[in-house]
């Protein structure tokens, strides 16, 4: 069937089978969708399609892989109560930040606290991530700088027990890492360049502007009612929150790439300074990825299986060939992903649609049709296909040299299913 490219700002409500949409709109950081700069996130014009379509005014909407909150911020933006899921700390601090508006009371005290970091002196500070060598990431002045930003934070917390602005300082703090870090500011994988050496910028300057920037973007919407979201389960392949089963109206979510995107490396600045996580201790958070590439060889070594899909069957047998390491990662993940149609279809009403944003693949040079395999994954686990369309991607932040390995995801693929 021959492709049909339709431009569009905004997709319409009724959309034919296997077209594909130019999105035109650029307006894609309005409340708090800037918040912070993540990677492979989708553009809010296609979960507030799904919820405007399929969802009702304080129903549920669930994002199994919630990753920076777009899904849960559109949600709650249209009146609808949020659930998410996603196994990295980080992740659920960003959901809840960016979904909560906050009083003229928390405004006011948060510009204080802008103003007191500015003109304090520094005391000194005792906390050190958990990151090896860091004067390789990090000038010493801003070592001890944020050192000291991140104890006046906590300390405000202790004395106000205020979550939500605790919350907001701390998002705004690790969207400044990276700028005060030697660390590359266009890739999203943290790396020092050796070719341009970069002048990292002054923490209390940089803290200053991220804050007012993110108040002032949260102020102009006033004190609108918004839905309420509820971070509940960090596994999306076992969610275990009976209390929601067959109350859910919609799921929508775009999970991660299979062995395209390393979330916890890309994001270790960030989680180290927040006290997440560290070197230490980043195999073992890696391991909790779905798409991880971490599969020890006592696994790899042995006979892959079939998964009653022959055309799953048939690419990871070609790709075992070149690679069993790699096939085991790509069969790990339709495992994983599985697991999350089951378990989300527990929660869903009867007739509710999930849908599922994600690109086709290339496993060392053999084309993965992911969206075609998770249809026959959701037909296993007793979802029909409701539509299959697509979307141009015009900006993922996901610049990464892959040495030819890894091939470009052009478009993203929409894949709306029901219960």
């Amino acid at each position: 069937m021959k492709e049909e490219l339709i431009q569009v700002k905004e997709l319409p409500e009724h959309v034919d089978f296997n077209v594909t949409f130019e999105i035109t709109s650029t307006d894609v950081s309005y409340f708090t969708h800037g918040f912070f700069k993540y990677p492979c996130k989708f553009i809010p014009q296609i979960p507030r399609w799904a919820i405007l379509k399929y969802s009702r005014p304080r129903q549920l909407v669930l994002d199994p892989f919630a990753g920076s909150g777009t899904s849960l911020v559109e949600a709650v933006l249209h009146e609808r109560n949020a659930l998410g899921i996603d196994f990295d700390k980080f992740s659920q601090l960003l959901c809840k930040t960016k979904s909560t508006l906050l009083t003229k009371d928390q405004i006011d005290s948060l510009s204080q606290f802008g103003k007191y970091i500015l003109k304090s002196n520094s005391r000194k500070a005792s906390f050190r991530p958990d990151l090896h060598n860091i004067s390789h990431w990090f000038p010493e002045n801003n070592i001890q700088m944020l050192s000291y930003l991140k104890g006046e934070i906590e300390h405000k917390f202790n004395e106000t027990g205020d979550e939500v602005t605790y919350n907001f300082l701390r998002t705004c703090f690790a969207s400044i890492i990276r700028k005060c870090s030697y660390a590359d500011d266009t890739s999203p994988k943290p790396y020092v360049s050796k070719r341009i050496k970069k002048k990292p910028l002054s923490v209390r300057e940089a803290f200053s502007k991220t804050l007012n920037s993110y108040i002032n973007a949260m102020s102009e919407y006033g004190q609108e009612a918004l839905g309420k979201v509820s971070m509940i389960s960090e596994d999306a392949r076992q969610i275990n929150a009976p209390e929601y089963n067959d109350k859910t109206s919609l799921a929508i979510t775009s999970p991660p790439y299979i062995n395209a995107f390393d979330y916890v490396r890309s994001l270790r600045l960030e989680n180290a300074w927040l006290g997440f996580y560290g070197d230490s201790n980043i195999v073992s958070i890696k391991k909790k990825q779905v798409g991880t590439e971490t599969i020890p060889a006592s696994v790899y070594q042995t006979k892959i299986k079939d998964t009653g899909i022959s055309k799953l069957d048939l690419i990871l047998k070609k790709i075992h060939e070149l690679d069993k390491k790699r096939a085991f990662v790509v069969l790990k993940f339709f495992d994983d992903m599985s697991k999350n149609f089951s378990e989300v279809r527990k929660l869903l009403v009867d007739g509710a649609h999930y849908v599922v944003v994600i690109g086709e693949s290339k496993i060392r040079n053999i084309d993965v049709p992911t969206p075609e395999i998770l249809i026959d994954i959701a037909k296993q686990n007793q979802f029909r296909l409701e539509n299959l369309f697509s979307y141009i991607i015009k900006n993922r932040y996901l610049r990464i040299p892959r040495s030819g390995r890894g091939g470009l995801i052009k478009k993203d693929w929409i894949v709306d299913l029901v219960k």
